[in-house]
């Protein structure tokens, strides 16, 4: 059980991290004024990488807790 959430937890941190940097390049992107074109793409990615991950974790754990 302790290896289950600890698995979690680290889902869950992984997913926060990759949304976090995916903000702060698309955010970088945005606001500098010669940006390159290729910070936004990764950005976007980063962010959506974030957010399914996030859910992903919800989803197991919700599983994990019913079973």
């Amino acid at each position: 059980m302790f290896w289950v959430l600890m698995s979690l937890l680290l889902k869950q941190l992984t997913s926060a991290f990759f949304l976090l940097i995916g903000l702060i390049v698309s955010l970088s992107w945005y606001e500098w004024k010669d940006s390159p074109i290729w910070l936004l793409p990764i950005g976007i990615i980063c962010i959506l990488l974030g957010v399914v991950g996030v859910v992903l974790t919800i989803v197991q754990a919700e599983e994990e807790r019913d079973s």
